[in-house]
Protein backbone atom coordinates (compact mmCIF):
# COMPACT_ATOMS: atom_id res chain seq x y z
CA UNK A 1 0.00 0.00 0.00
CA UNK A 2 1.05 2.98 -0.79
CA UNK A 3 2.40 6.07 1.39
CA UNK A 4 -0.84 8.31 0.42
CA UNK A 5 -3.69 5.65 0.67
CA UNK A 6 -2.15 4.51 3.88
CA UNK A 7 -2.77 8.17 4.99
CA UNK A 8 -6.10 8.36 3.66
CA UNK A 9 -7.31 4.97 5.67
CA UNK A 10 -5.84 6.20 8.57
CA UNK A 11 -6.77 9.80 8.16
CA UNK A 12 -9.81 10.37 6.02
CA UNK A 13 -10.69 13.16 4.07
CA UNK A 14 -13.49 14.77 5.45
CA UNK A 15 -15.65 14.70 1.91
CA UNK A 16 -15.99 10.99 3.00
CA UNK A 17 -18.14 10.84 5.57
CA UNK A 18 -20.28 13.01 3.04
CA UNK A 19 -21.10 9.66 1.46
CA UNK A 20 -21.46 7.70 4.33
CA UNK A 21 -24.21 10.48 6.22
CA UNK A 22 -26.42 10.05 2.84
CA UNK A 23 -28.14 7.10 3.79
CA UNK A 24 -29.54 8.80 7.19
CA UNK A 25 -30.65 11.69 5.05
CA UNK A 26 -32.62 9.53 2.23
CA UNK A 27 -34.22 7.70 5.11
CA UNK A 28 -35.08 10.51 6.61
CA UNK A 29 -36.73 12.09 3.52
CA UNK A 30 -38.42 9.77 3.10
CA UNK A 31 -40.39 9.11 6.03
CA UNK A 32 -41.11 13.34 6.28
CA UNK A 33 -41.94 13.72 2.64
CA UNK A 34 -42.81 10.05 0.60
CA UNK A 35 -44.35 7.98 3.51
CA UNK A 36 -46.89 10.43 4.53
CA UNK A 37 -47.69 10.73 0.86
CA UNK A 38 -48.00 7.35 -0.01
CA UNK A 39 -50.37 7.08 3.21
CA UNK A 40 -52.70 9.58 2.30
CA UNK A 41 -53.19 8.50 -1.09
CA UNK A 42 -53.80 5.23 0.25
CA UNK A 43 -57.09 7.14 2.25
CA UNK A 44 -55.23 6.72 5.81
CA UNK A 45 -56.70 8.97 7.79
CA UNK A 46 -54.74 12.26 8.46
CA UNK A 47 -54.85 11.14 12.34
CA UNK A 48 -53.29 8.03 11.40
CA UNK A 49 -50.41 9.42 9.57
CA UNK A 50 -49.52 11.93 12.46
CA UNK A 51 -49.45 8.99 14.85
CA UNK A 52 -47.45 7.07 12.77
CA UNK A 53 -44.89 10.08 11.45
CA UNK A 54 -44.52 10.85 15.32
CA UNK A 55 -43.75 7.42 15.84
CA UNK A 56 -41.17 7.21 13.59
CA UNK A 57 -39.61 10.19 15.59
CA UNK A 58 -39.14 7.88 18.53
CA UNK A 59 -36.02 5.71 17.63
CA UNK A 60 -34.73 8.98 17.32
CA UNK A 61 -35.13 11.09 20.24
CA UNK A 62 -34.25 7.73 22.28
CA UNK A 63 -31.37 6.43 20.25
CA UNK A 64 -28.89 7.09 23.06
CA UNK A 65 -30.32 4.20 25.13
CA UNK A 66 -29.39 1.45 22.41
CA UNK A 67 -26.28 3.44 21.15
CA UNK A 68 -23.76 2.13 23.48
CA UNK A 69 -23.67 -1.28 21.55
CA UNK A 70 -22.01 0.49 18.39
CA UNK A 71 -19.01 1.40 21.26
CA UNK A 72 -18.45 -2.29 21.41
CA UNK A 73 -17.90 -5.88 19.74
CA UNK A 74 -17.93 -4.79 15.83
CA UNK A 75 -16.39 -2.11 14.33
CA UNK A 76 -18.70 0.90 13.79
CA UNK A 77 -17.80 0.94 10.57
CA UNK A 78 -19.48 -2.97 10.08
CA UNK A 79 -22.25 -1.03 12.35
CA UNK A 80 -22.95 1.35 9.58
CA UNK A 81 -22.85 -1.48 7.21
CA UNK A 82 -24.81 -3.78 9.04
CA UNK A 83 -27.90 -0.94 10.14
CA UNK A 84 -27.27 0.44 6.22
CA UNK A 85 -28.51 -2.67 4.94
CA UNK A 86 -31.44 -3.30 7.58
CA UNK A 87 -32.54 -0.27 7.39
CA UNK A 88 -33.19 -0.36 3.89
CA UNK A 89 -34.14 -3.58 3.41
CA UNK A 90 -37.22 -2.35 5.89
CA UNK A 91 -37.92 0.50 3.83
CA UNK A 92 -37.82 -0.43 0.60
CA UNK A 93 -39.85 -3.68 2.12
CA UNK A 94 -42.29 -0.59 3.35
CA UNK A 95 -43.37 0.26 -0.20
CA UNK A 96 -44.14 -2.85 -1.55
CA UNK A 97 -47.06 -3.95 1.15
CA UNK A 98 -50.61 -3.38 0.26
CA UNK A 99 -51.93 -0.43 1.86
CA UNK A 100 -54.27 0.33 3.81
CA UNK A 101 -54.15 -3.17 4.68
CA UNK A 102 -50.83 -3.94 5.64
CA UNK A 103 -51.22 -0.60 7.71
CA UNK A 104 -49.50 -2.17 10.70
CA UNK A 105 -46.54 -4.34 9.14
CA UNK A 106 -46.52 -0.57 7.00
CA UNK A 107 -45.48 1.27 10.19
CA UNK A 108 -43.32 -1.27 11.97
CA UNK A 109 -41.06 -1.23 8.41
CA UNK A 110 -40.95 2.21 8.87
CA UNK A 111 -40.16 2.79 12.57
CA UNK A 112 -37.57 0.02 12.49
CA UNK A 113 -35.80 1.23 9.36
CA UNK A 114 -35.69 4.93 10.68
CA UNK A 115 -34.20 3.41 13.71
CA UNK A 116 -31.65 1.66 12.22
CA UNK A 117 -30.27 4.34 9.71
CA UNK A 118 -30.33 6.48 12.90
CA UNK A 119 -27.73 4.61 14.19
CA UNK A 120 -26.05 5.01 10.79
CA UNK A 121 -25.89 9.24 12.17
CA UNK A 122 -24.02 7.84 15.10
CA UNK A 123 -21.72 5.65 13.53
CA UNK A 124 -20.92 8.37 11.38
CA UNK A 125 -20.11 10.68 14.45
CA UNK A 126 -18.41 8.12 16.26
CA UNK A 127 -16.02 7.73 13.17
CA UNK A 128 -15.30 11.36 12.27
CA UNK A 129 -14.48 11.97 16.17
CA UNK A 130 -11.87 9.31 16.48
CA UNK A 131 -10.68 9.24 13.20
CA UNK A 132 -10.42 13.08 11.53
CA UNK A 133 -8.00 15.23 13.40
CA UNK A 134 -9.38 18.09 15.40
CA UNK A 135 -8.25 20.22 12.95
CA UNK A 136 -10.44 19.26 10.24
CA UNK A 137 -13.66 18.40 12.42
CA UNK A 138 -15.13 21.96 11.36
CA UNK A 139 -15.37 20.54 7.58
CA UNK A 140 -16.50 16.50 8.47
CA UNK A 141 -19.15 18.42 10.44
CA UNK A 142 -20.34 20.82 7.05
CA UNK A 143 -20.00 17.39 5.25
CA UNK A 144 -22.04 15.15 7.76
CA UNK A 145 -24.71 17.65 7.44
CA UNK A 146 -24.57 18.40 4.09
CA UNK A 147 -25.21 14.76 3.19
CA UNK A 148 -28.31 14.55 5.83
CA UNK A 149 -29.77 17.19 4.60
CA UNK A 150 -28.96 17.18 1.05
CA UNK A 151 -30.48 13.30 1.15
CA UNK A 152 -32.89 14.32 3.05
CA UNK A 153 -34.39 17.04 0.44
CA UNK A 154 -34.01 14.56 -2.80
CA UNK A 155 -34.78 11.03 -1.21
CA UNK A 156 -38.79 12.00 -0.59
CA UNK A 157 -39.16 13.67 -3.64
CA UNK A 158 -37.00 11.52 -5.64
CA UNK A 159 -39.00 8.77 -4.27
CA UNK A 160 -42.22 10.19 -5.32
CA UNK A 161 -41.32 11.09 -9.17
CA UNK A 162 -39.95 7.06 -9.85
CA UNK A 163 -43.74 5.60 -8.50
CA UNK A 164 -45.46 8.45 -10.41
CA UNK A 165 -43.37 8.20 -13.41
CA UNK A 166 -42.19 3.98 -13.38
CA UNK A 167 -44.27 2.27 -10.48
CA UNK A 168 -43.81 1.54 -6.71
CA UNK A 169 -41.75 -1.53 -7.29
CA UNK A 170 -39.35 0.80 -8.99
CA UNK A 171 -39.59 3.18 -6.35
CA UNK A 172 -38.40 0.68 -3.36
CA UNK A 173 -35.34 -0.76 -5.74
CA UNK A 174 -34.44 3.36 -5.68
CA UNK A 175 -35.11 3.88 -2.04
CA UNK A 176 -33.22 0.55 -1.22
CA UNK A 177 -30.05 2.07 -3.27
CA UNK A 178 -29.75 4.79 -2.30
CA UNK A 179 -29.97 4.04 1.51
CA UNK A 180 -27.35 1.33 1.13
CA UNK A 181 -24.57 1.82 -1.45
CA UNK A 182 -22.86 5.06 0.04
CA UNK A 183 -22.65 3.43 3.23
CA UNK A 184 -20.24 1.07 1.14
CA UNK A 185 -17.69 3.98 1.10
CA UNK A 186 -17.06 3.57 4.87
CA UNK A 187 -14.88 0.79 3.74
CA UNK A 188 -12.65 3.07 2.70
CA UNK A 189 -11.90 3.83 6.21
CA UNK A 190 -9.39 2.03 8.25
CA UNK A 191 -10.56 1.57 11.48
CA UNK A 192 -8.86 -0.94 14.45
CA UNK A 193 -10.86 -3.31 16.48
CA UNK A 194 -12.59 -3.08 19.36
CA UNK A 195 -11.24 -4.59 22.51
CA UNK A 196 -13.75 -7.22 23.79
CA UNK A 197 -15.63 -6.38 27.00
CA UNK A 198 -18.53 -7.55 29.10
CA UNK A 199 -21.95 -5.95 28.96
CA UNK A 200 -21.13 -4.46 33.02
CA UNK A 201 -17.71 -3.65 31.65
CA UNK A 202 -19.06 -1.61 28.78
CA UNK A 203 -21.87 0.48 30.76
CA UNK A 204 -19.69 1.19 33.71
CA UNK A 205 -17.40 2.89 31.39
CA UNK A 206 -19.68 4.32 29.26
CA UNK A 207 -21.43 6.13 32.29
CA UNK A 208 -17.70 7.15 33.79
CA UNK A 209 -16.89 8.98 30.59
CA UNK A 210 -20.30 10.87 30.27
CA UNK A 211 -20.06 11.72 33.34
CA UNK A 212 -15.90 12.83 33.26
CA UNK A 213 -17.49 14.84 30.46
CA UNK A 214 -20.65 16.58 31.94
CA UNK A 215 -18.00 17.68 35.16
CA UNK A 216 -15.27 18.76 33.10
CA UNK A 217 -15.25 22.58 32.03
CA UNK A 218 -15.59 21.91 28.78
CA UNK A 219 -18.03 19.26 29.27
CA UNK A 220 -20.38 21.53 31.39
CA UNK A 221 -20.46 24.54 29.21
CA UNK A 222 -20.91 22.72 25.97
CA UNK A 223 -24.22 20.71 27.28
CA UNK A 224 -24.89 24.53 28.21
CA UNK A 225 -24.79 25.61 24.79
CA UNK A 226 -26.08 22.07 22.88
CA UNK A 227 -29.39 22.94 25.32
CA UNK A 228 -29.93 26.86 24.84
CA UNK A 229 -32.35 28.47 21.93
CA UNK A 230 -29.09 29.71 20.37
CA UNK A 231 -27.88 28.58 16.78
CA UNK A 232 -31.66 26.47 16.64
CA UNK A 233 -33.20 26.91 13.43
CA UNK A 234 -36.39 25.87 14.44
CA UNK A 235 -38.85 27.56 12.07
CA UNK A 236 -37.83 24.88 9.50
CA UNK A 237 -40.49 23.03 11.03
CA UNK A 238 -42.94 26.15 11.03
CA UNK A 239 -42.29 27.80 7.68
CA UNK A 240 -44.21 25.54 5.90
CA UNK A 241 -47.90 26.42 7.88
CA UNK A 242 -47.24 30.62 7.35
CA UNK A 243 -47.16 30.54 3.81
CA UNK A 244 -50.96 31.76 3.61
CA UNK A 245 -49.89 34.39 5.72
CA UNK A 246 -47.63 36.10 2.81
CA UNK A 247 -50.00 34.88 -0.25
CA UNK A 248 -47.34 32.19 -0.85
CA UNK A 249 -49.22 29.55 -3.38
CA UNK A 250 -49.07 25.95 -2.36
CA UNK A 251 -46.61 25.57 -5.26
CA UNK A 252 -44.20 28.32 -3.95
CA UNK A 253 -44.16 26.52 -0.67
CA UNK A 254 -43.38 23.29 -2.18
CA UNK A 255 -40.29 24.79 -3.72
CA UNK A 256 -38.88 27.02 -0.81
CA UNK A 257 -38.97 24.48 1.93
CA UNK A 258 -38.82 21.23 -0.44
CA UNK A 259 -35.86 21.14 -2.49
CA UNK A 260 -34.85 24.74 -2.20
CA UNK A 261 -34.77 24.86 1.33
CA UNK A 262 -32.92 21.53 1.69
CA UNK A 263 -30.33 21.98 -0.63
CA UNK A 264 -29.15 25.59 0.56
CA UNK A 265 -29.50 24.12 4.01
CA UNK A 266 -26.83 21.66 2.42
CA UNK A 267 -24.87 24.18 1.12
CA UNK A 268 -24.89 26.44 4.05
CA UNK A 269 -23.06 23.42 6.13
CA UNK A 270 -20.43 22.94 3.51
CA UNK A 271 -19.63 26.77 3.54
CA UNK A 272 -19.84 26.57 7.35
CA UNK A 273 -17.78 23.68 7.95
CA UNK A 274 -14.46 25.39 5.70
CA UNK A 275 -14.89 28.49 8.52
CA UNK A 276 -15.60 26.62 11.22
CA UNK A 277 -11.73 24.73 11.36
CA UNK A 278 -10.22 28.61 11.42
CA UNK A 279 -12.69 30.04 13.85
CA UNK A 280 -13.08 29.32 17.68
CA UNK A 281 -15.89 26.79 17.05
CA UNK A 282 -18.03 28.54 20.01
CA UNK A 283 -17.97 31.65 19.03
CA UNK A 284 -18.74 30.75 15.74
CA UNK A 285 -21.73 28.98 17.27
CA UNK A 286 -22.47 32.32 18.97
CA UNK A 287 -22.53 34.41 15.54
CA UNK A 288 -24.36 31.69 13.79
CA UNK A 289 -27.39 32.21 16.28
CA UNK A 290 -27.23 36.04 15.81
CA UNK A 291 -27.62 35.50 11.79
CA UNK A 292 -30.45 33.33 12.12
CA UNK A 293 -31.98 36.22 14.38
CA UNK A 294 -30.87 38.78 11.79
CA UNK A 295 -32.86 37.36 9.16
CA UNK A 296 -35.86 36.41 11.48
CA UNK A 297 -35.88 40.23 12.15
CA UNK A 298 -35.74 41.26 8.74
CA UNK A 299 -38.23 38.72 7.54
CA UNK A 300 -40.20 39.99 10.39
CA UNK A 301 -40.33 44.07 9.31
CA UNK A 302 -40.57 43.22 5.59
CA UNK A 303 -43.54 43.85 3.77
CA UNK A 304 -45.74 40.23 3.79
CA UNK A 305 -45.81 39.44 0.24
CA UNK A 306 -44.07 35.92 -1.74
CA UNK A 307 -41.16 37.04 -2.81
CA UNK A 308 -40.09 38.46 0.99
CA UNK A 309 -41.49 34.59 1.73
CA UNK A 310 -39.33 32.93 -0.89
CA UNK A 311 -36.07 35.38 -0.44
CA UNK A 312 -36.94 34.64 3.67
CA UNK A 313 -37.09 31.45 3.92
CA UNK A 314 -34.21 30.69 1.60
CA UNK A 315 -31.92 32.89 3.75
CA UNK A 316 -33.00 31.05 6.66
CA UNK A 317 -31.83 27.74 5.34
CA UNK A 318 -28.92 29.29 4.20
CA UNK A 319 -28.00 30.14 7.72
CA UNK A 320 -29.42 26.79 9.60
CA UNK A 321 -26.75 25.08 7.49
CA UNK A 322 -24.25 27.21 9.08
CA UNK A 323 -25.79 26.41 12.56
CA UNK A 324 -25.84 22.39 11.59
CA UNK A 325 -22.22 22.92 11.12
CA UNK A 326 -21.21 24.41 14.44
CA UNK A 327 -23.83 22.78 16.21
CA UNK A 328 -21.70 19.15 15.18
CA UNK A 329 -18.48 21.06 15.67
CA UNK A 330 -18.81 22.01 18.96
CA UNK A 331 -20.41 18.45 19.55
CA UNK A 332 -16.71 16.80 18.51
CA UNK A 333 -15.33 19.46 20.70
CA UNK A 334 -17.23 18.47 23.67
CA UNK A 335 -16.19 14.82 22.65
CA UNK A 336 -12.49 15.05 22.29
CA UNK A 337 -10.86 12.02 21.42
CA UNK A 338 -12.56 9.61 23.56
CA UNK A 339 -13.01 6.70 21.44
CA UNK A 340 -15.03 3.48 23.86
CA UNK A 341 -17.90 6.03 24.25
CA UNK A 342 -17.72 8.42 21.22
CA UNK A 343 -21.05 6.77 19.44
CA UNK A 344 -22.96 6.89 22.82
CA UNK A 345 -21.96 10.79 23.99
CA UNK A 346 -22.58 11.68 20.12
CA UNK A 347 -26.19 10.76 20.07
CA UNK A 348 -26.60 11.75 24.01
CA UNK A 349 -25.63 15.66 22.99
CA UNK A 350 -27.71 15.22 19.55
CA UNK A 351 -30.82 14.32 22.14
CA UNK A 352 -30.03 17.62 23.82
CA UNK A 353 -29.52 19.61 20.70
CA UNK A 354 -33.29 18.17 19.14
CA UNK A 355 -34.87 19.27 22.41
CA UNK A 356 -33.81 22.72 22.19
CA UNK A 357 -35.43 22.73 18.51
CA UNK A 358 -38.42 20.84 20.03
CA UNK A 359 -39.36 23.73 22.55
CA UNK A 360 -38.02 26.90 20.40
CA UNK A 361 -40.38 25.44 17.97
CA UNK A 362 -43.19 25.52 20.79
CA UNK A 363 -42.27 28.94 21.87
CA UNK A 364 -42.33 30.22 18.25
CA UNK A 365 -45.85 29.06 17.65
CA UNK A 366 -46.95 30.41 21.02
CA UNK A 367 -45.95 33.44 19.93
CA UNK A 368 -47.70 32.97 16.53
CA UNK A 369 -50.86 32.87 18.67
CA UNK A 370 -49.92 35.22 21.01
CA UNK A 371 -49.47 38.18 18.51
CA UNK A 372 -52.74 37.15 16.65
CA UNK A 373 -54.96 37.23 19.43
CA UNK A 374 -53.71 40.90 19.68
CA UNK A 375 -54.57 41.45 16.30
CA UNK A 376 -50.86 41.83 15.01
CA UNK A 377 -49.78 39.40 12.24
CA UNK A 378 -49.31 36.19 13.85
CA UNK A 379 -46.04 35.62 11.32
CA UNK A 380 -44.63 38.41 12.87
CA UNK A 381 -44.66 36.83 16.47
CA UNK A 382 -43.39 34.08 15.30
CA UNK A 383 -40.08 35.41 13.80
CA UNK A 384 -39.77 38.01 16.42
CA UNK A 385 -39.82 35.05 19.03
CA UNK A 386 -37.16 33.19 17.57
CA UNK A 387 -35.12 35.97 17.31
CA UNK A 388 -35.64 37.17 20.54
CA UNK A 389 -34.71 33.27 21.98
CA UNK A 390 -31.23 33.43 20.01
CA UNK A 391 -30.13 37.12 20.99
CA UNK A 392 -30.86 36.33 24.66
CA UNK A 393 -29.44 32.97 24.15
CA UNK A 394 -26.23 34.46 22.54
CA UNK A 395 -25.96 37.18 25.72
CA UNK A 396 -26.48 34.54 28.12
CA UNK A 397 -23.84 32.56 26.88
CA UNK A 398 -21.57 34.73 25.63
CA UNK A 399 -21.23 36.26 29.78
CA UNK A 400 -21.08 32.63 30.70
CA UNK A 401 -18.02 32.44 28.73
CA UNK A 402 -16.61 35.79 29.41
CA UNK A 403 -16.52 34.87 33.25
CA UNK A 404 -14.83 32.18 32.77
CA UNK A 405 -12.36 33.36 30.91
CA UNK A 406 -11.76 36.11 33.33
CA UNK A 407 -11.82 33.48 36.36
CA UNK A 408 -9.29 31.61 34.58
CA UNK A 409 -5.83 31.64 36.38
CA UNK A 410 -3.02 33.65 34.44
CA UNK A 411 -0.19 31.89 32.83
CA UNK A 412 2.99 31.57 35.66
CA UNK A 413 6.06 34.02 34.44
Amino acid sequence: MSSTAASFRSQPPPWLFGLTNIPFGVAGGYTSVAMPFFLGRAGVPMSTIGGISAAVLVPLSWQFLWAPVLDVGLRRRSWLLLAAALGALLLCASLLLDLPGQLWAFEVCCVVGQGLTGLVSACNGALVATLVPPTRHGRASGWLNAANLGGNAVGGGLVIRLADTLDLQAAAVGLGLLTFLPALAVLALHERAQPRRGVHEVFSSMWRDVRHTATSRRGWTGILFCIAPVSTPALLDLFSAVGGDYGASGGTVEFTMGYGSGLLTALGALIGGRFLDRLDKRRAYLVSGLLIAAVDAIMACAPRTGITYIAGTLAYSLVAGLCFAAFTAVVLEIIGEVDRSAATQYTLFDAAGNLATSYLAWMDGHGYELFKARGLPGSGGLLLTDAGMNVAGVIALGLMLWLLRRRRPAPAK
